[in-house]
């Protein structure tokens, strides 16, 4: 074991103690786990911040709407959405395939659940734009119907917004949040987005993908628990 895989096991040990000392009612014991604590925090050069910023995890998806480097605005705000129903932020980033992805970043399993959440979110909606495209008529302009398509997502995310409710954030965990995404964000691109085009039929493709959206339904398996429609 080298000295950072060490460190990492130890993280791990004091955020134990510090647990066992908030929950415990045993002064004493509550006075040796801290100790225990601050004497492993001296030994390896660790601040609280330190441990507390160890209790933000991050988890990748696994699939995006989108590849382009300009990703369309209705893909931003469904990562949003799923940042907003859980608790987390996220940044865009790249799979070795060459792939986008999302990276949803908070505290205990949060992002992993969101991370799941949009990969769910994400399947429903390409198999909803293909259908819709499927549904045109084939004598339509391949640009049209890719504007059409473009709309018909981005009103499918806003129906599936209708259906959340917010996860309430405490103040502590959105400082650590924001800490954690200052430490690795060195370097980071700006993100682009690009809003879906204006095109004939334009509005009927937005109210049909609202319409179809508002039906979105997450489905995530935690400790063997299913969850149904989203925010529930």
């Amino acid at each position: 074991m080298n000295s950072e895989e060490e460190k990492e096991k130890y993280m791990e040990k004091i955020q134990k103690l510090l647990h066992l000392a908030k929950r415990s009612t045993n002064e004493h014991e509550a006075a040796n786990a801290i100790s225990q604590a601050q004497n492993l925090m001296h030994k390896f050069g660790l601040s609280e911040l330190d441990i507390d910023l160890k209790s933000i995890k991050e988890f990748q998806s696994e699939h995006c709407p989108s590849d382009a480097n300009k990703l369309p605005e209705y893909v931003v705000s469904l990562a949003n959405m799923l940042c907003y129903a859980f608790g987390v932020h996220c940044y865009y980033t790249w799979t070795r395939n060459h792939r986008r992805s999302v990276a949803f970043y908070g505290p205990t399993e949060r992002p992993q659940i969101a991370a799941y959440g949009f990969d769910v979110l994400s399947v429903q909606l390409a198999k909803a734009r293909c259908e819709f495209i499927a549904s045109q008529n084939k004598r339509i302009k391949r640009s049209t119907k890719t504007n059409r398509a473009d709309q018909f997502c981005a009103g499918w995310v806003s129906g599936a917004w209708n259906a959340i409710s917010r996860f309430a954030v405490e103040p502590e965990e959105r400082q650590l949040m924001s800490l954690y995404y200052k430490q690795i964000s060195e370097g980071f691109g700006k993100l682009e987005s690009r809003e879906a085009k204006s095109c004939r039929g334009d509005d009927d493709a937005y109210h049909a993908g609202y319409h179809s959206g508002k039906d979105a339904r997450l489905h995530q398996a935690v400790k063997g628990a299913s969850m149904g429609r989203i925010g529930k």
